[in-house]
């Protein structure tokens, strides 16, 4: 049995025990999602074979899948560059997104397919996520941010240090009689 599910404005095709990235999702590794907007159900059979299609979801059909990996996919440069007008622009961007296992189908009425927890078990072990961790943000650089910098780690050095300077004494002027 497969459904096909509206998620992140995109149309995926699911089946139970099956491994799918998508846009990313709210949630911690581990947590169980279940999708609502179910466009399509089938049920392919030798006997027979059930097609539900939905207008524009199929009621009360459902996936759960399982959150197993959050991270960002590799990244996409965009290039923009006019000839001989010496106009270049080069960005990059990473996506961040979400790898599930899909472990259960229900069609919205009799018919329900679950991954058993033996097979669950299998399918993580063979496992593998490509997406990376986001890093730390990266703060640009300001018209004198060095210079605030520098003073900022003079004034944590001077703090921490054990020995206190004493100020100069002030010269005092005379009046001349």
């Amino acid at each position: 049995m497969y459904a096909v599910i509206e998620t992140g404005g995109k149309q995926v095709r699911v089946q139970a025990g099956e491994f799918i990235q998508i846009e990313k999702l709210a949630g911690e590794v581990g947590t169980t999602i279940t999708f609502d907007k179910v466009l399509f159900v089938s049920n392919p059979s030798e006997s027979n074979s059930e097609v539900t299609i939905g207008q524009p979801y199929v009621s009360g059909a459902t996936v759960t899948a399982e959150i197993i990996a959050q991270g960002r996919d590799k990244k996409i440069l965009i290039i923009k560059m006019k000839r001989r007008k010496q106009y270049r622009r080069t960005q990059g961007h990473r996506q961040e997104q979400t790898q599930l296992l899909v472990t259960g189908l229900t069609n919205g009425a009799s018919l329900k397919t679950e991954l058993s927890a033996a097979d669950k078990k299998v399918k993580l072990a063979k496992f593998f996520t490509n997406l990376k961790p986001k890093g730390p943000a990266r703060q640009t650089k300001t018209l004198g941010s060095r210079k605030r910098m520098a003073a900022a780690a003079k004034t944590e050095g001077a703090a921490s240090a054990t020995a206190v300077k004493k100020a100069p004494a002030k010269k005092t002027t005379k009046a001349k009689a």
